[in-house]
């Protein structure tokens, strides 16, 4: 029978509350940076939406919203690959987006109803 020495333990015993993004995670928020791009290109095709990124123009074109991503989440990716990202850092990134793109939709059903392409 093994029985420990729980003083001897109360000094050794690491441990870590370190709990790295899961690769699913990760996926989910690329997934959620690709649809802000699809639905901010469909949003700024109406004469009465405006992107409100101050780093980009008004009416951005895709692959400009795509290099603006891709340049913005490389720092983020680089985290990600030496598993430096926890969730915990990653639940407002998470929120944020999925918050953009649910106002992105919003917007595009009111810019359907109320203006009109451009042209």
């Amino acid at each position: 029978m093994l029985k420990e020495n729980p003083k001897e333990l109360q000094f050794t015993r690491q441990f870590s509350i370190k709990d790295p993004v899961h690769p699913a995670a990760w996926y989910g928020f690329l997934v959620l940076q690709a649809v802000d791009v699809w639905t901010t290109t469909r949003g700024v095709a109406y004469d009465c939406v405006e992107e409100l990124n101050p780093l980009l123009p008004k009416v951005p074109h895709r692959d400009r919203l795509i290099l603006h991503k891709v340049i913005l989440l490389t720092p983020f990716n680089a985290l990600y690959e030496y598993d430096l990202l926890t969730y915990q850092e990653m639940i407002f990134p998470f929120a944020t987006m999925a918050f953009v793109v649910h106002n992105n939709l919003k917007v595009i059903d009111r810019a359907k109803q109320n203006c009109s392409k451009r042209g």
